[in-house]
């Protein structure tokens, strides 16, 4: 997701109105499960030269295939991100490369990559426990049945083996 910026760059105060529409390979990360994209990611950015630093700010729409982690179902949902991003020109400071320092992020040339931004910010909204639904109740930890299809019939009690003969005394009176 590349802009071309070297208008902007030019003109203090300018702005420029974007919106882009690209596939981004999945959203997988270390420790985080599988996110796959069902669509195109959607980024519609007012992009701003305030002195000499572009500002992004924006919306950003993706349609991402989830797993539940209580039914292990997977499910779609749609996810709207916020976006607010700094980024100045690495040839207004020497020694600096295509990095991140104090929430700008330095980019060289006449163009802008935003993917990086685009990937970090959807993988920031992502729930840190997905469920397919609110009140979704899980799998039977016995016979590992689908409960919101219907109760398995185990039994849902377990007694802690070292508390075991206390119940054997509950159940003389």
């Amino acid at each position: 997701m590349r802009i071309n910026v070297a208008d902007l760059k030019k003109t203090p105060g300018a702005q420029l109105e974007i919106s882009l529409e690209e596939p981004l390979p999945s959203l997988a990360e270390e420790g985080v499960q599988e996110v796959r994209l069902l669509a195109p990611v959607r980024v519609d950015l007012r992009l701003r030269n305030v002195d000499g630093v572009i500002l992004a700010e924006g919306k950003i729409r993706a349609q991402v295939s989830l797993c539940c982690s209580r039914c292990l179902k997977e499910f779609s949902q749609n996810l709207e991100v916020a976006v607010n991003e700094a980024y100045s020109d690495a040839g207004d400071f020497p020694g600096k490369g295509e990095e991140e320092e104090d929430g700008i992020i330095f980019f060289s040339g006449n163009y802008i990559d935003l993917t990086a931004a685009v990937r970090e910010n959807l993988l920031a909204a992502l729930p840190m426990k997905v469920t397919c639904r609110e009140d979704c109740r899980g799998l039977c930890p016995r016979c590992g049945q689908d409960l919101n299809l219907g109760d398995c019939g185990c039994r849902r009690q377990e007694i802690d083996p070292r508390l075991a003969s206390l119940g054997k005394l509950l159940a003389r009176e």
